[in-house]
């Protein structure tokens, strides 16, 4: 039976019978019965998810041997807060459902990743509830790896004025009380890999300023002193060949075009977006890279990197980000130090979790409350032998403006030791959104 007429059943005889039943003193509230439509409606999106990550989580083309991939949960943008609809800090249902997912073990998922944006702006001590509510509910019943970065909304800066806006200091007390290896808001960490060797994720702060000196909500900002990190250790301390690293960052690395000619029309960048993508290419191409990259909004505050990746080693995976509320992949290009012989870096966008705060500029996918596209966020399986990433979805993800959209896409990341023309069946092809 469809899955539309199942709910319709639910929605239209067995719900109704359900509240005559449990309340006959007529005191069942709505979000009671909203909770009931909300577990009937995750219960299906499970089932669904699950079988379309059962179907790409191992690697069985090897005869004498099934390989298990590393497998992601990812999602952005939940922007919690008063009003939302899926995603109130009283109780934010489309987060805990991410979570209580990402848990199953029978899906051996092996991490949750959650790409910014964890409020909705508001007065200073509304936007710390909700940041509060957004740490409470990600790790309360989370018991496996889960890494997040800032987005450009956490900082809270409304405006100029300071009286509202979230120190780092302050985030890093909410977010990152844990972190100890840089007591900063950026980090790395090394997971496991089920296939052989260790992911290397590293968690870069976008709102990397001491005071107010910059409108972070607008502009992505990272000091001397992160770039310093992330050339000098993140890529280099305790790397091995068996290291795959993937970032993330909230914003796409892209021009900022007002148009929606690249993914970036809100907001910018303080220093030229592709400064850390450069620093990346030089890793991936083993070279140096020695440049000054300026600063766009104040004279002589320009940011110097000076790193030998000679004999640098591991692999490159992919960027991760959000802020879009829209999901897709897309090839970073325009880098001075592009390499051709290889292919260009990967970034990986995630949609926001909540209808009330769907995407309207490049999103084509119908988000409605209460109902099966409530709630949407990706899912990967990375194979670091067939250098590819497998992705599917939790929820919405369809566009109304294709007529074809694969439920599980693949994108290669590197060079593989498998024929490029055996790296795709029949039914399943790569798949990329097209720009708006």
């Amino acid at each position: 039976m469809e899955k539309k007429t199942l709910y319709l059943i639910y929605v239209i005889i067995v719900l109704p019978f359900a509240v005559a039943c449990r309340d006959t003193e007529d005191n069942l509230t709505v979000s009671t019965l909203r909770s009931d439509i909300h577990d009937y409606l995750y219960t299906i999106n499970n089932s669904e998810a699950t079988q379309r990550l059962d179907s790409i989580m191992y690697n069985k083309t090897d005869t004498d041997k099934i390989y298990e991939r590393f497998k992601i949960v990812h999602i952005s943008d939940p922007h919690i807060s008063a009003i939302s609809t899926n995603n109130n800090y009283t109780n934010p249902i489309n987060l805990k459902q991410s979570v209580t997912f990402a848990n199953q073990s029978k899906l051996k998922i092996n991490a949750l990743i959650a790409t910014g944006d964890f409020i909705s702006n508001s007065s200073r001590k509304d936007a710390i509830l909700f940041m509060e509510s957004f740490t409470k509910h990600f790790y309360e019943g989370n018991h496996i790896p889960s890494f997040i970065c800032t987005g450009n909304h956490d900082c809270n800066m409304i405006e100029k004025v300071s009286k509202n806006y979230i120190s780092k200091e302050k985030i890093h007390s909410i977010l990152f009380p844990k972190q100890t290896q840089t007591n900063q808001n950026y980090f790395y960490a090394d997971i496991p890999n089920p296939q052989g060797g260790t992911i290397r994720i590293i968690s870069l702060d976008m709102l990397d300023q001491p005071g107010t000196e910059y409108n972070t909500r607008i502009y992505a900002y990272y000091s001397q002193e992160q770039i310093n990190w992330l050339g000098n250790i993140a890529l280099k301390k305790g790397i091995t060949d068996q290291h795959s690293i993937i970032i993330l960052n909230h914003y796409p690395f892209q021009a900022y075009s007002p148009k929606a000619n690249t993914y970036l029309c809100d907001g910018d960048f303080v220093h030229p977006w592709f400064m850390i993508p450069e620093i990346i290419e030089a890793y991936r191409s083993r070279s140096s890279i020695s440049k000054t990259y300026l600063n766009k909004l104040r004279d002589n505050k320009n940011i110097s990197v000076n790193f030998n990746f000679h004999d640098s080693k591991g692999e490159f995976i992919c960027y991760l980000g959000g802020h879009d509320h829209f999901t897709t992949n897309f090839d970073i290009h325009d880098l001075e130090n592009e390499n051709k012989s290889i292919p260009p870096q990967k970034m990986l966008l995630c949609t926001n979790q909540a209808p009330s705060e769907v995407g309207i500029i490049y999103n084509r996918v119908i988000r409605e409350v209460d109902s099966l596209s409530s709630n949407s966020f990706c899912i990967y399986a990375i194979d670091t032998k067939e250098k590819k990433i497998y992705i599917t979805f939790f929820g919405a993800y369809k566009p109304t403006d294709k007529a074809e959209y694969p439920e599980i896409q693949i994108i290669p990341y590197s060079q593989s030791e498998v024929s490029p023309n055996s790296s795709l069946s029949e039914n399943v092809k790569i798949n990329q959104l097209e720009k708006m």
